[in-house]
C-alpha cells in the first residue's frame, strides 16, 4: 500500500510520513487496514512507526476525511486502482 500511495502521490514514504497535516500516511494505513486486513502492529511494522496508538487512529481519521472530501476520494480511488484493490 505504501508503494501505491508513493506512486499516486509522487513522493516517497520518507518524504511525507511525518509531515504534519499530510493525509498520505493515513491513506496508506487506511488501505492497509481496510483492504488488507492488517492489524495495527502489522501496519506499524510495515510503516516503520513505533506508536501503535497513532497507527490505530490514522485509519479512523482518514475515513472521516474520506466521507467529506472529494479530493481524498479521488486519491483513495487512485491508490485502489494502482494496487488492484476493490473496496
Amino acid at each position: 500500500m505504501i508503494a501505491s500511495v508513493e506512486k499516486v502521490r509522487g513522493e516517497t514514504w520518507d518524504q511525507f510520513r511525518e509531515r504534519h497535516g499530510d493525509s498520505r500516511r493515513d491513506l496508506a494505513l487506511y488501505v492497509g487496514r481496510r483492504a488488507c486486513g492488517l492489524k495495527p502492529q502489522d501496519l506499524a511494522g510495515a510503516a516503520g512507526m513505533i506508536d501503535y496508538n497513532a497507527v490505530s487512529l490514522a485509519p479512523r481519521r482518514f475515513e472521516k476525511r474520506l466521507r467529506k472530501s472529494q479530493v481524498e476520494q479521488q486519491r483513495f480511488k487512485g491508490v485502489c486502482q494502482v494496487s488492484n484493490v476493490e473496496m
